[in-house]
C-alpha cells in the first residue's frame, strides 16, 4: 500500500475542487481544507466493507467542545458517492438491521496536538486548547480501520463561525475521505487539464 497525495489525488473531480478545497489566500472567513492523503488504492471498497449497513461510528475529540458530536454526525451524514453513510456517536443507537463493523470509524480531532498525525489519529488522538485570539481552528479528520488511517485530511475552520462552517463543509469532507476512486500517480493523462481524473 502506498500513500496517494499527488496532484492526481488532489484532483479527484472538478466538484471537489470547487466545493472542498476552499483555500483562498488572504480570506479570513473561509474554511481551508487541505488535499487528502490515502493509504490504500481503493477507499471506496474499505468504506463498503466497514459499513455493511451504511452506518459508521464517528469519534470526536474536542477539548473545548466547539461543536456537539451530534452536529458533526449530522454534517457528515448522507453525503458522497453511494452508498452514503449515516454517522452515529453512540453505538447503542443502531437500528434493528444495522451493523457496525468493529474498528471502522471516522475520527475528528479539533485543535490536535503536534503528535496527532499518521497512525496516532486512530490510536491516541490528543487535542489542545486553541488560543483565545485564534481566528481559525485546525482540525484533523481520518477514516480509520482499526489502528490504521485509510484516508485523512486537515482543515482550518473559522472560529467565529465554527458550527456553520462544519455544516457547510460536511459534503466536501466526506467526498475526499471516501472518493469513488484514486487515480494512479503514474497516469500521464492525469492532471489539472483533466479535472475529472
Amino acid at each position: 500500500m502506498r500513500i496517494r497525495s499527488s496532484a492526481c489525488a488532489r484532483n479527484l473531480s472538478g466538484a471537489i475542487l470547487a466545493a472542498g478545497l476552499a483555500s483562498v489566500a488572504g480570506c479570513g472567513n473561509i474554511t481551508t481544507i487541505e488535499p487528502p492523503t490515502y493509504q490504500v488504492n481503493d477507499v471506496q471498497a474499505f468504506k463498503i466493507y466497514g459499513a455493511p449497513s451504511q452506518i459508521m461510528m464517528l469519534e470526536i475529540h474536542d477539548r473545548q467542545s466547539s461543536v456537539l458530536p451530534e452536529t458533526w454526525a449530522s454534517a457528515l451524514s448522507g453525503h458522497g458517492f453511494p452508498p452514503r453513510l449515516d454517522f452515529i456517536t453512540d453505538a447503542t443507537r443502531t437500528g434493528p438491521n444495522q451493523t457496525l463493523r468493529d474498528g471502522y470509524r471516522v475520527v475528528v480531532a479539533v485543535s490536535p496536538s503536534q503528535t496527532t498525525m499518521n497512525e496516532k489519529i486512530c490510536t491516541a488522538p490528543e487535542t489542545t486548547d486553541y488560543p483565545a485570539d485564534a481566528t481559525k481552528v485546525p482540525v484533523r479528520i481520518a477514516f480509520c480501520a482499526g489502528e490504521k488511517p485509510i484516508s485523512q485530511l486537515r482543515a482550518n475552520f473559522v472560529k467565529d463561525d465554527f458550527e456553520q462552517q462544519v455544516m457547510r463543509n460536511g459534503a466536501s469532507i466526506i467526498i475526499q475521505l471516501f472518493p469513488r476512486d484514486i487515480p494512479d500517480d503514474n497516469d500521464r493523462g492525469c492532471g489539472m487539464v483533466r479535472p475529472g481524473c
